[in-house]
């Protein structure tokens, strides 16, 4: 980890440590059921095997995946990293698990919060 997604990290880890347990850099395919619908087995797994995200939540009671999030850094301004990045968020929503993307600055425990107040919102309606 960069010493942004570190900082990130522990911020994240010290606002959300009661419910949740946080893992970085998770790969899809950990993840999610790579038995896609309608398509060869192994090329679904490829698929979704070489992406990965930069943290995951999990519930601490369940065990369960509840949120994604992605530290964006400029690197994410690239066409090729766009086209990336749309179908990882296409494979969540079909997935039905929230992905919360922060944009790699220091950002306050208080826009962490309220993305994930936002995201739970949007998951329950």
């Amino acid at each position: 980890m960069t010493k942004i997604e570190g900082d990130f990290f522990k911020k994240l880890e010290h606002i959300v440590s009661d419910q949740y347990y946080v893992f970085p850099q998770v790969h899809l395919s950990a993840l999610l059921d790579h038995r896609v619908q309608g398509q060869e087995w192994k090329y679904a797994f490829r698929h979704i095997n070489g992406k990965s995200v930069d943290y995951v939540l999990c519930n601490k009671q369940t065990l369960r995946p509840t949120y994604a999030i992605e530290l964006d850094d400029s690197s994410h301004d690239q066409v090729e990293r766009r086209k990336r990045d749309q179908e990882v968020e296409r494979i969540f929503k079909e997935a039905n698990l929230p992905l919360i993307r922060f944009k790699n600055r220091d950002v306050s425990q208080g826009e962490i919060i309220h993305q994930l107040e936002e995201a739970n919102k949007l998951a329950n309606t």
